[in-house]
């Protein structure tokens, strides 16, 4: 099997699992057990697929799934609080200025956005 092939595999059922642990703060060695992949073998899958680290990844995974958390239609029962922590950022202010910096709009803008969005479409019904 080719090596890009194989890395993707790698990846993927990184992917799986890093998915799966979300809300537990698992260290990468951890996840790298659960998914019987060394961490070597998995970094360098990483920089071949991706180009960064696996850590740089799955915090980068980790702040996509809390957009859309708070951009569902269920946003407007949620909180950013309950959202970041459901997806493991221990340390509320560091997620919003990571989420800031990567959407550019803190993660209330966000959810104040949706569930405006989500109030208008109700009325329309």
């Amino acid at each position: 099997m080719p090596t890009r092939q194989r890395y993707q595999q790698i990846v993927d059922r990184f992917e799986q699992v890093a998915r799966a642990n979300f809300g537990k703060p698992e260290r990468i060695a951890d996840l790298c057990e659960a998914a019987a992949i060394s961490q070597r073998t998995l970094t360098r899958a990483f920089q071949a697929i991706h180009g960064t680290t696996p850590l740089r990844h799955l915090h980068a995974l980790r702040l996509a799934e809390a957009r859309k958390a708070l951009l569902s239609s269920d946003a407007a029962s949620e909180n950013v609080t309950r959202v970041a922590l459901r997806f493991g950022f221990r340390e509320l202010g560091r997620f919003a200025v990571d989420y800031r910096e990567v959407f550019g709009e803190s993660p209330s803008e966000t959810l104040r956005r949706s569930s405006g969005a989500s109030r208008v479409a109700a009325r329309g019904r």
